[in-house]
Parts: structure tokens; sequence; C-alpha cells
């Protein structure tokens, strides 16, 4: 097979691996972007060099796969007397369209230019008989790695959200439907959760920070892991029954426990 492709991609410097089960190619053409699928058709790496080249065997139909949820707008093949061209799709939805070629004679050469609602398709068109690949497809590199760095913006706003003690949604999205009971001193102005978390938040945090327990339907307690930012707690969480609480002092100035009971209507 190497002599086929070194025959009719000169541009192809190395050698697909002729393996119908191997999903890379050697390093040199990995690298070059050109990489063998498991089904055996060839995916190009679009916008890369080498430019995509498609073997097509006489009478035989080969199909172009382009890129999920783009449209074909228009087809030009260079030479029509010798090529049949015709648009598909597939999937779910019809989501993923085709360009179907067919040679009429062998080691005929052409190109054709496909554009589409996202990009243009400049493809090499050749006829060999022994030709062995039906179907070319693409990666698009440049949207991968948009997508990479507007995921990572995303998970850094965020991490910058929780750092910041802001809520995910707005004060009028939040749901503040607790009742809060207990110590005056120690009571809050709020408290609301946004799906995710859990805010406790004062007008003026107390002299002495009260802990946080989660209640259980049994009444037992379990301390609570938060996070103090201004002026109000971020329990990473979201519980039905919290109680904050002041612990009692037994010394000379001895002071009782001090509790506030939060619970979710």
């Amino acid at each position: 097979m190497a002599g086929t492709f070194h025959r009719f991609l000169p541009t192809l410097a190395t050698a697909i691996i002729a393996s119908a089960a191997c999903t890379v190619v050697s390093s040199s053409a990995a690298m070059a972007g050109t990489v063998v699928m498991p089904d055996g058709s060839i995916r190009y790496d679009f916008g890369r060099r080498p430019l995509p080249v498609l073997i097509c065997k006489p009478q035989f139909v080969c199909d172009i796969a382009l890129d999920s949820g783009e449209s074909v707008l228009n087809m030009a093949i260079g030479d029509a007397g010798h090529w049949v061209i015709a648009s598909g799709k597939s999937g779910s939805g019809n989501q993923t369209p085709h360009v179907f070629v067919k040679p009429t004679q062998v080691n005929v050469d052409t190109n054709l230019v496909i554009t589409t609602t996202k990009r243009v398709y400049d493809v090499a068109l050749r006829s060999a008989a022994d030709a062995i690949h039906p179907q070319i497809s693409f990666f698009y590199p440049d949207d991968y790695a948009a997508a990479k760095a507007a995921a990572a913006d995303h998970e850094r706003a965020a991490i910058a959200t929780v750092l910041a003690g802001t809520a995910a949604v707005g004060p009028d999205k939040a749901d503040a439907n607790y009742k809060l009971t207990g110590e005056p001193s120690l009571m809050p102005a709020k408290v609301y959760n946004d799906g995710i978390r859990t805010f406790v938040e004062w007008k003026t945090m107390p002299l002495e920070l009260p802990s946080v327990v989660a209640i259980a339907k049994d009444g037992s307690a379990t301390p609570v892991n938060f996070r103090v930012v201004g002026t109000k707690y971020v329990i990473d969480d979201i519980g039905t029954s919290y109680d904050l609480v002041l612990a009692a002092v037994n010394e000379r100035h001895g002071r009782p426990e001090e509790r506030v009971a939060i619970r979710h209507q």
C-alpha cells in the first residue's frame, strides 16, 4: 500500500501505516495532521497540511464526511465530465452532512470545492483502480482549541465565583425559603442557596463566630465546613437543616450555649 500512496500522494512523504485496525499513523504523518481511522477512512486536520485528498475507485462511490451541524451550500467540481457528485446526510436528526463522489474512469484528477454554513473545503480528487480508503473526514483543531479555551475560562470564572462567595444565580432566583429561630445576637440577616451552595449572611458579623452543624432527621448533628467571605458563611452544600452554634463557656464568667436554627421550608 505504501507504493500506492507514494504514487498518488507525493505530498505525503511518510506512508500511512497499512492497518485498518490502527488508529494512528507513523509519528511524522501524525504530526502532519493525517490519521487512518479504525474503519480505514482517513481523517485530516481541517486547515492544516497536507491538503485533503480523496482517492476513489472508478464506478465506486466515495464519501466526504463533514462537520456535524453544518450544512452544504454549494459544490463546484473541476471535471464534471468524469466525476459524479451528490450530497447527503446522516446521524440523529440528519446533523452530519456528506458529499458523495464517483469517478467514471481511472487516472483522472480534479478538485472539489464545498462551501458550507461554517467553512470552505478544497479537496483533491483522484481515481485509482487500487484505491482502498473510500472515505475522508475532518478534525477541527482550531474549533477544539477554542472550545478548550472557553471551557478553561468558564472553569476559572466558576472557581473565582466560588472563592468570592458569589451565588451562581441572581437574588431573584436564589432559594431563600428558610425559617430562622434562636439567639438574636447570632441571627443572620438572610439565608439562601443557589442550587449549589448555601449562604448565611449577616449585616454585621457576630463578635464571636459560631460553628455550623447539619442536623439529621434523627436529631444528630454533624460539623459542617464553611468559608468566611466578607459578612457571610459559604457552605459548599445544600442541606435542609443547619444550626449555628456558639459553644457554652464554663469558666468563671460562664456563658450558656447559643444557637440559631436554620430550617428550609
